[in-house]
C-alpha cells in the first residue's frame, strides 16, 4: 500500500501482454504496471493462474526474450529457442507468433504480421 501523495508510490492500472505456455505447461504473461503520478512503466513475468510474480525486481521496459528466460532459468523452467523467420535472431517458442510455415519473434511481430496471419 502506498502514499497517493507520492509518484510512484501506488499502482493504478495492470495491463496483462500476451499470455504464453512455458516448458512446465503453466501460462505466463508481461504484466505492464502503470503508477500514480508518473509516466514511467514497469513490467513483470507473472504466472496468470496463480497471480505469482517471478521477477525479484521489476524490468523499466518490456523484456526481450533474452531476459524473459534469465527469469525462467531462475526459477527452474526449461525455455525452447527458435529462429525468427525475418530477422534471424534467437526467439523464445513461447513467445513466438507461429507465422506461415515459420515462426516471428516479438522482434518482428506487427500489427502488418497479425492480421495477415
Amino acid at each position: 500500500m502506498g502514499n497517493a501523495s507520492r509518484p510512484g508510490s501506488i499502482t493504478v492500472r495492470e495491463i496483462d501482454h500476451d499470455i504464453f505456455m512455458a516448458g512446465n505447461g503453466r501460462r505466463y504473461c508481461i504484466r505492464e504496471l502503470h503508477w500514480n503520478g508518473i509516466a514511467g512503466r514497469s513490467y513483470d513475468l507473472v504466472g496468470v493462474d496463480d497471480d505469482e510474480y517471478l521477477t525479484e525486481e521489476s524490468f523499466g521496459e518490456y523484456p526481450t526474450d533474452a531476459q524473459i528466460a534469465e527469469v525462467f532459468d531462475k526459477h527452474y523452467i526449461d525455455v525452447e529457442w527458435e529462429m525468427c523467420r525475418f530477422c534471424h535472431e534467437d526467439i523464445l517458442a513461447a513467445t513466438a507468433h507461429r507465422y506461415r510455415n515459420g515462426w516471428v519473434g516479438t522482434c518482428c511481430w506487427d500489427e502488418r504480421l497479425r492480421h495477415s496471419a
